[in-house]
């Protein structure tokens, strides 16, 4: 059994859409007001208007459950918006709307959930219900009258008629049926005004279930209006309402003075088509936004991909060869070519572009829930967080700050009196931080709390069984890094929200998954940074482009921090033999691609090729190549699905691309063909 009306399945992505950013405008509101001594009169009315535009979609879409809930808490705002002098009780009240608040977001999960059935809310709306009771100083006043308007005004033009529209008794919410009606009517004629005037209105059902709906309009084709109305849903009858008096300027008018009365009409048409391009210019302003399936932008970027990968495989073409010193009109074409491509892969980038304050604002709830009940106090801090990056970038962040800002409040910082008894006077913080930096996007978790002690993590990993080399050959860093391992805790104490060993090596391999990275630094006694740096673009990167016999092969530039040639003074090899490059006094292991991919080559001696310093999660190692062919953008393509037989993402290629010349390059992840070789 559908869950929602029939016919509205088309409907379902912009109403998911739309009731997801009212709920998260919800939760802003919330944890604004909550924190002030009282809800201002704005704030309250933006509440109700939320509360009643969920109503409203809810029912559109036959969702009564969720239209019954948000009704419950829409009446609590309507009674302090009404009565701002209502006594209330701050933290029942906002219990009561934060839950309502969850209840709708966990649901909106459900609806798209086939083997899970819709959520009887009785129970919840009854609580609510009660305290509006509570609430109410006196018994509820009696329904206002319904007003009492003319259809026509006097002085009317003629060219404005009227439809009557009549709605079933058994029509839940008639005036939500109305403002859809009035968007199909809209591409047949031009509405100038409703009775009653605001659908929007509290009694707007009540008068329109009792009068109908009169609906005031200019049409060319009366038929094509009469005919989408009266298909409309719930729609019972839509007939032309007949009864308008004469103009009274009309009536004063004597017959014989035609000429004059087409003077005036002649006059009055300009004003009136002044009025309808009035009109169509600020339904344009209205319509300037829009909203777009990500999945549509998907398609849209990996069409973009293919041209950007087209367009250099006709200028690099080998047939082109031949003509050279006649291609002066086809170069010039290619160029603007290239220029437009540029600037429309540009284009396709910022619609894709949006703040991470989407991902930022929603941990404030995380904080405000955690601090309900750990009564630790945590303040959140937001920096940068107008930085854009990609939807997508946004989307996979979610669960990895969760996890996070969770950690960070939870066994990050102190309670109370430990904090006291070590002299911390100041607030305890929790920074979300977001900047772009060279192509990524730099998201930093930091606190103010206990630190970790990173002896202490050392002995743990050795008791684990995790450490892969003697402790005393860990440094600092690398034994932090350790906390990201599976089964992996400090926390002694087992809470809901930490404590058991998962969380971390998740939050690091979701986030490896997208090309990025996860860094760990702490001070014992100061604080905890978590940094995450992920791609600006999970489809758009910068190589480095390397030859290895007759192989190209591609280094992501974020994972390389230096490009050289060998001296043979810097070469040194272990008792194993293993080939050591000396940098800045330390020395580093010589991985050779070749030997490696198994790809034969000629250049065999390590003074002849080139040399790249790589570095990935703090594992560092210095790659060997046949010659360096330069640096590039690509577009990512995944592996065919038919290869994964091959384990080819285990051994050390995350993808491949299209050059210019049609040929295939594969791109190396860096951090697998370490761990392949030395462990992680």
């Amino acid at each position: 059994m559908a869950k929602f009306d029939e016919g509205m399945e088309s409907m379902l992505d912009t109403y998911i859409f739309e009731e997801n950013q009212l709920l998260e405008q919800l939760d802003e509101i919330l944890m604004r007001t909550e924190k002030a001594d009282s809800i201002l009169p704005d704030d309250i009315a933006e509440i109700f208007r939320i509360m009643h535009t969920i109503k409203g979609s809810s029912s559109m879409m036959g969702l009564a459950n969720m239209q019954k809930l948000s009704h419950a808490v829409e009446d609590l705002f309507s009674i302090l918006r009404d009565k701002p002098e209502t006594p209330y009780d701050k933290e029942i009240l906002f219990g009561l709307v934060f839950d309502a608040s969850d209840s709708l977001k966990n649901e909106i999960d459900v609806i798209t959930d086939d083997s899970a059935e819709l959520t009887d809310f009785t129970q919840q709306i009854a609580k609510i219900r009660a305290y509006a009771d509570v609430m109410k100083l006196s018994t509820e006043s009696a329904k206002a009258s319904l007003p009492k308007e003319n259809v026509f005004e006097e002085g009317e033009s003629d060219e404005v008629l009227a439809l009557h529209v009549k709605y079933s008794d058994t029509c839940f919410m008639p005036s939500v049926r109305a403002m859809l009606l009035l968007r199909s009517l809209g591409s047949v004629c031009e509405v100038t005004r409703t009775i009653p005037a605001d659908l929007d209105a509290d009694n707007a059902n009540d008068i329109i279930t009792q009068n109908g709906l009169y609906i005031k309009l200019i049409c060319d084709d009366k038929n094509a209006v009469q005919s989408i109305a009266k298909v409309a849903m719930d729609v019972v009858s839509a007939e032309w309402y007949e009864n308008k008096a004469p103009q009274a300027a009309a009536e004063e008018k004597p017959a014989e003075q035609p000429k004059e009365q087409e003077k005036s009409q002649e006059e009055q048409r300009p004003a009136d088509a002044s009025k309808k391009e009035q009109k169509s210019s600020h339904s344009a302003d209205k319509s300037s936004i829009i909203s777009v399936k990500l999945s549509k932008l998907d398609a849209l970027l990996d069409l973009v991909g293919e041209i950007v990968i087209t367009e250099s495989s006709v200028t690099s073409s080998p047939d082109l060869k031949a003509l050279e010193g006649s291609l002066e009109r086809f170069n010039a074409s290619a160029r603007n070519l290239k220029k437009l491509t540029d600037e429309l892969q540009d284009v396709v980038m910022s619609i894709r572009m949006v703040p991470v304050s989407n991902a930022f604002t929603k941990m404030s709830r995380v904080v405000r829930d955690m601090n309900q009940k750990l009564k630790k106090n945590v303040e959140l801090v937001f920096v940068g967080q107008e930085t854009e990056v990609d939807k997508s970038v946004v989307d996979i962040l979610n669960d990895p700050l969760m996890h996070l800002v969770r950690n960070a409040v939870d066994h990050g910082i102190e309670e109370p009196d430990v904090r006291a008894r070590n002299g911390k006077t100041e607030k305890p913080t929790v920074t979300l931080r977001a900047e772009n930096e060279s192509g990524e996007v730099v998201i930093t978790v930091e606190d103010n709390g206990a630190g970790m002690d990173h002896l202490k993590i050392l002995e743990k990993a050795k008791k684990k069984g995790i450490l892969r080399k003697p402790e005393n050959e860990y440094t600092k860093q690398e034994a932090l890094s350790l906390i990201m391992k599976a089964g992996f805790s400090t926390n002694d104490k087992v809470t809901e929200y930490s404590g058991r060993g998962v969380g971390m090596d998740v939050v690091c391999q979701n986030i490896e998954k997208v090309g990025g990275k996860l860094v760990v630094e702490s001070d014992l006694g100061v604080g905890s940074k978590f940094i995450i740096r992920i791609p600006l673009s999970l489809s758009i990167t910068d190589v480095m482009q390397l030859a290895v016999g007759n192989t190209e092969l591609s280094v992501p530039i974020s994972s390389v921090k230096e490009i050289f040639k060998l001296k043979p003074e810097t070469l040194v090899r272990d008792t194993e033999g293993t080939e050591l490059v000396m940098i800045r006094n330390r020395c580093y292991p010589v991985i050779r691609l070749s030997e490696y991919f198994k790809i034969p080559t000629e250049v065999t001696e390590l003074t002849e090729g080139i040399m790249l310093f790589c570095e990935d999660s703090h594992m560092r190692a210095c790659l060997f190549a046949d010659r360096l062919v330069g640096e590039q953008q690509i577009v990512v393509k995944p592996f065919s699905p038919l290869l994964t037989q091959y384990n080819i993402a285990e051994n050390g290629l995350s993808g491949c691309s299209i050059l210019a010349d049609g040929s295939i390059t594969l791109i190396a992840d860096v951090k697998a063909i370490i761990t392949n070789i030395f462990g992680s």
